[in-house]
């Protein structure tokens, strides 16, 4: 979760009431401390995974009431107030410790399973500190699960070139394939036509995504995961920007202003409410 990443999901926090954002903090100061075992560089592989196999752990003690660690210690009310789910927890360790493996992704399904962990798992403890009524079980968590696609997959777009300084390639073989887009082509930085079509179509899909995460939600329930949409619509904003600069991510990295964060964020807002 980068700087930047994380930058994007401030606005949110403005639309919560205080135990709820004090809730969200925690959560997102465990997801940042597993993100950055993996991503910081301060370790190399084999203490990295050491790092994840000790958290794995203490996920077991704090739902056993007996943490040690300080994020886990300041998890701990905000667990049994709001019934966060441990599986969720233990997903995030599940997705950083993919990229230890340094894999490629064949399909987007596979890519979705590694999207599930690094983002989706954040997205289904977000939705139980927001609340929800009308909406079943099921689709909210399917709601919080499209939504995480749709945020990872965004950044994935951004990050193209970012991420092969790396040496890290998220986009799926099969979609390269489809779109006649060598890895030759990738390594080379060439941004032709192959590569215009590879990013229209990972634009499509994650527009997809954010469409049929909003399906999803009982319009009763909008205005309580409003926090949820800010940052859908911040995300969606940058995705837009992206597709405007013709998808210039070889060597470019885009970011929004503050103040469009925030007209985005008052839009966000503005469609939870009806209005």
């Amino acid at each position: 979760m980068s700087g930047e990443s994380r930058s994007n999901f401030a606005p949110a926090f403005l639309f919560l009431p205080r135990p709820k954002r004090e809730a969200l903090r925690a959560v997102y100061a465990y997801c940042r401390l597993i993100d950055d075992i993996v991503d910081s560089g301060a370790w190399p592989e084999a203490e990295a995974r050491r790092q994840l196999d000790f958290w794995r752990e203490e996920v077991e003690r704090l739902f056993a009431g007996r943490p040690t660690h300080a994020v886990a210690q300041s998890l701990l009310p905000h667990v049994a107030a709001f019934r966060l789910p441990k599986e969720a927890f233990l997903e995030m360790i599940r997705g950083c410790s993919l990229d230890l493996e340094g894999t490629r992704y064949r399909t987007p399904e596979e890519l979705e399973s590694y999207m599930r962990g690094v983002a989706s798992s954040v997205g289904l403890l977000a939705v139980e500190i927001f609340g929800y009524r009308s909406t079943p079980p099921e689709r909210i968590r399917e709601f919080a699960t499209l939504f995480g696609y749709a945020f990872q997959l965004t950044n994935i777009i951004r990050d193209v070139g970012a991420d092969l300084e790396l040496g890290r390639i998220y986009l799926p073989a099969s979609d390269m394939e489809a779109a006649g887009y060598t890895m030759k082509s990738l390594m080379l930085r060439e941004h032709n036509a192959a590569f215009g079509s590879l990013m229209a179509a990972l634009y499509r899909r994650a527009k997809t995504y954010y469409q049929r995460a909003r399906s999803l939600v009982d319009f009763r329930d909008r205005p309580g995961l409003v926090a949820a949409e800010v940052m859908a619509h911040v995300y969606e904003g940058l995705l837009e920007e992206i597709r405007e600069n013709h998808f210039r991510v070889l060597f470019h990295r885009s970011s929004l202003s503050s103040w469009r964060k925030t007209v985005l964020a008052g839009k966000g807002w503005l469609y939870c409410h009806g209005l």
